[in-house]
């Protein structure tokens, strides 16, 4: 089996354990970072999944590096940093299961990774390399990311893009569009929320709730003509848009009783690309072949996947298996 590089972030999800009340909340570190998350959703489905990233010798550092462990993410290629921080991110839920992030990132360890960090054997038979927004707010992980994005096209594999855009990151908020969008046009596959698509793409007419979909449709073939070959639009609770050049599918949410959407597009995203894999779809040229049922079932077993993650309290903790996804039910 082919294998999946993850490249970014992982870092500490502080995850309230009690209701909060004024001056008062109990808070329990989880592994996160989005990145992270799809390296632990993919090996949790039995993929072959690779982590590379900066990683503090704190303590959080050593719980972070267990965690991938212990999920059977092979950890050989991260990037020990000496001296600094592991990244913190508050976060705060609200009553829908819905989550807000504040975060503590300044000079942390995944901020940090270089250029010259990058092991090029953490390639040696990769089909895919997914790499996130995060990572591209700041020097050096900036660097690093675009000269990882420019070594998996040249070894031929797939570049997979989450836009995963956080405005209060950016030391330089005027260039996040510019920055983003040249990521969008080396990439095969691009995950992003309606919002980052209202971001980034400009159309003469705004949408009016009514026509909504046509204008994500026209959005979608916009990015399309940008470079990548299969653009996901995550509706949250409406599902999923997925487009190549030749279909549009749209696939409805799973109706479950959300506790906690932390990490939910993570999980769908690790979803996408090892269904992907398992299917034998592994060049970029494959993408652009795939048909409209193939899209659909794809779309529906990520949806199946992420609805159960949101069953569950924290990130990668509320990742499911294959033998649970096979016989999850919404009833």
């Amino acid at each position: 089996m082919k294998s999946i590089l993850s490249l970014g972030e992982l870092l500490i999800d502080l995850i309230p354990t009690t209701s909060i009340r004024l001056g008062e909340a109990c808070y329990t570190p989880h592994a996160g970072g989005a990145v992270a998350n799809v390296a632990v959703a993919i090996a949790r489905l039995g993929g072959s999944s690779r982590f590379l990233g900066g990683v503090s010798d704190d303590v959080f550092g050593e719980l972070l590096v267990q965690v991938l462990v212990t999920n059977s993410v092979d950890t050989r290629y991260i990037h020990v940093v000496q001296g600094v921080p592991t990244a913190l991110a508050l976060v705060m839920l609200q009553a829908d299961g819905q989550r807000h992030f504040t975060f503590f990132r300044q000079g942390t360890a995944d901020s940090q990774l270089r250029t010259e960090d990058l092991n090029r054997s953490a390639w040696d038979g990769v089909a895919i390399c997914h790499v996130g927004g995060v990572l591209l707010s700041s020097e050096p992980a900036r660097a690093a990311t675009l000269a990882a994005i420019e070594y998996t096209r040249q070894v031929g594999a797939i570049v997979s893009f989450d836009v995963n855009i956080r405005l209060t990151l950016w030391a330089v908020p005027g260039a996040v569009k510019d920055i983003i969008l040249q990521v969008v046009e080396r990439a095969d596959i691009i995950k992003l929320s309606v919002e980052e698509v209202e971001f980034l793409i400009e159309l003469p007419d705004h949408p009016a709730e009514d026509s909504r979909g046509n204008w994500l449709e026209m959005a979608g073939d916009a990015l399309l003509k940008m470079g990548p070959r299969l653009v996901i639009i995550t509706l949250g609770s409406r599902g999923a848009l997925l487009l190549t050049a030749r279909h549009r599918v749209a696939v409805p949410a799973l109706a479950v009783r959300a506790l906690d959407t932390t990490g939910a597009g993570d999980a769908f995203m690790g979803a996408i690309l090892h269904m992907l894999i398992q299917h034998g779809h592994d060049t970029a040229a494959d993408l652009s072949t795939l048909a409209e049922q193939e899209l659909s079932r794809l779309g529906s077993f990520a949806n199946q996947v992420a609805g159960l993650s949101c069953t569950r309290y924290g990130g990668i903790a509320s990742f499911p298996f294959m033998h649970e996804v096979s016989g999850f039910s919404a009833t």
